[in-house]
């Protein structure tokens, strides 16, 4: 998920953002290979056309492709632009996993233990989603069927937060024991204490022309 307009961040892509000379976005999609995820959609929304010209530029080194899906109306909400990347997905996978271009501590352990987690998960569970000292984040996982009844829903329908409060007895918020999946680059605030702890770039490359 990319396709946000970066308002407390002074209409900044976060996505371009870097950690230790890698934009977030290119360190997020290789996470997910590194967890054996093949089928990689990042859904782009505002600052699309920078996004994609970083997507060509990185495609040679990718170990997968990677679609994109376009959200024409990002500011609907990321329930929109969930529903651009469900759609852009194939129709038989078992399950999906969702998570943010803004995300700078998530590691390769992090995304697998997700899948761990999703593999065990009790019977019934259609919704995994980690959980930190009350806060959530991703990457959460869901099952096919909540997939579709997603993809049904209309254009502004509020998406998985309001799913989640409706059927408690089939998410799990799995317990975490650390707040990587919970820290996020949301303001220059965030971004700033991330670079006083030695995490994030403090000069950021531009993009080559």
């Amino acid at each position: 998920m990319a396709a946000g307009a970066g308002r407390r961040m002074g209409y900044r892509p976060k996505a371009l953002l870097h950690r230790a000379g890698q934009p977030l976005l290119l360190r997020q999609i290789h996470l997910l290979h590194l967890a054996g995820l093949r089928h990689v959609v990042v859904v782009l929304g505002h600052h699309a056309s920078t996004l994609q010209t970083l997507l060509a530029q990185a495609a040679p080194g990718f170990t997968h492709p990677v679609q994109q899906a376009q959200n024409p109306a990002p500011d609907a909400g990321p329930g929109s632009s969930l529903r651009c990347g469900l759609a852009a997905l194939p129709p038989d996978l078992a399950a999906v996993m969702v998570l943010l271009a803004d995300q700078p501590l998530l590691e390769a352990a992090d995304v697998a233990a997700v899948l761990t987690a999703w593999q065990q998960r009790p019977l019934g569970i259609a919704l995994l989603q980690p959980c930190y000292q009350g806060d959530m984040g991703p990457p959460l996982m869901f099952d096919a069927p909540l997939r579709q009844h997603l993809m049904a829903q209309a254009p502004h329908a509020p998406g998985l937060r309001q799913w989640r409060k409706q059927h408690p007895a089939q998410t799990l918020l799995w317990p975490a024991t650390h707040p990587r999946y919970t820290t996020d680059v949301d303001s220059p605030e965030a971004l700033q204490a991330l670079q006083a702890q030695g995490v994030m770039d403090v000069q950021q490359p531009l993009l080559k022309s």
